[in-house]
């Protein structure tokens, strides 16, 4: 489950330095001693930025910090992240609010889009008093304008590092290897047919979590743009937008193969999941974390309910 830091609870609670500091040494230990709440932890690329009541930067603010726990921060919002904009959900009508403020780019925003995908996620609102505005247990988001709402969504909410740190120990623990990914994507993702082949191929490339973890987040793409389709394989207005933003451009997740490498069917063909004759798929997804990439059959036929996945591994 992805955590998204609440950068206005961040800023509100920053009425003096000393408890603004202890709030951020508080999550940087966490971060340093748990691992999945390193990983699923995300912030915006410009929460360095954000400014506190003073006017000034989180950044120059942090310079209070010990030391050793300013290049911890430093080095999670300005370099490492995992950040929102790497992979950003695709909605239609992209317009959030929390109260009167847009939240549209921020950690909240992006929480309710994930779930008004049916994504499972939450925020972290490090708080620095019970009256804050950000203290409850959900936050009420609306999506699209303040005085014509599309929807209202309910946003889980942790005020409490340590409570999250416990929620999320709870829940399955993150793949050690790439069968145990694999497991995790097959029982994750119901409109994906991930097809025996890719056991075969992933195997012959080492683990990196980082680049496991970008697998799942790609095959998630997949899986939401499959529940945009209908049954004669039409897309939906987030479908289209989902398509736009992850299967056009030059910096596309995904992308068809070069009409130069085209011509070379053969290295293509893979096993069909399904039972049938092999086929060719020239139409894949990037892990740019590594030279992987995801074959899958595409478009889908009309009628078809599921996206096969056919090659999961080394770049061909």
């Amino acid at each position: 489950m992805r955590i998204f830091l609440n950068e206005l609870a961040l800023a509100e609670a920053w009425t003096s330095a000393s408890s603004a500091c202890r709030i951020l040494v508080d999550i940087l230990h966490a971060r340093q001693q748990q691992s999945m709440l390193r990983d699923s932890l995300y912030c915006t690329r410009g929460m360095a930025s954000v400014p506190i009541p003073s006017g000034i930067p989180l950044s120059h603010a942090a310079q209070k910090l010990p030391h050793d726990m300013r290049i911890q921060l430093l080095s999670w919002i300005n370099k490492y992240g995992p950040f929102i904009e790497d992979d950003r959900i695709a909605i239609f009508e992209d317009l959030f609010f929390f109260e009167n403020e847009d939240v549209t780019e921020l950690g909240i925003g992006e929480a309710a889009r994930r779930i008004r995908a049916k994504i499972n996620t939450a925020t972290l609102s490090p708080t620095g008093n019970l009256s804050s505005r950000f203290g409850g247990d959900e936050l009420d988001v609306v999506h699209g304008l303040l005085e014509n709402p599309i929807a209202r969504i309910s946003v889980p909410n942790y005020t409490d590092i340590n409570r999250l740190v416990k929620i999320l120990a709870g829940l399955v623990p993150a793949p050690k290897n790439w069968g145990e990914l694999l497991e995790v994507c097959r029982s994750r993702f119901d409109l994906l047919h991930i097809g025996p082949n890719c056991d075969k191929t992933i195997a012959r490339f080492p683990y990196i979590p980082a680049a496991g973890r970008r697998i799942i987040s790609l095959l998630g793409i997949l899986q939401q743009i499959m529940t945009e389709t209908d049954s004669a394989g039409r897309l939906s207005q987030t479908g289209l937008e989902l398509h736009k933003n992850y299967f056009t451009g030059e910096e596309a997740c995904f992308s068809d193969e070069s009409e130069s490498r085209r011509n070379q069917p053969k290295k293509f063909t893979f096993p069909d999941p399904d039972g049938g004759n092999n086929f060719v798929c020239f139409w894949h997804g990037k892990v740019r974390t590594a030279a992987i990439r995801i074959y899958f059959d595409w478009p889908v036929e009309p009628g078809k309910r599921r996206i096969r996945i056919v090659y999961i591994g080394p770049h061909i």
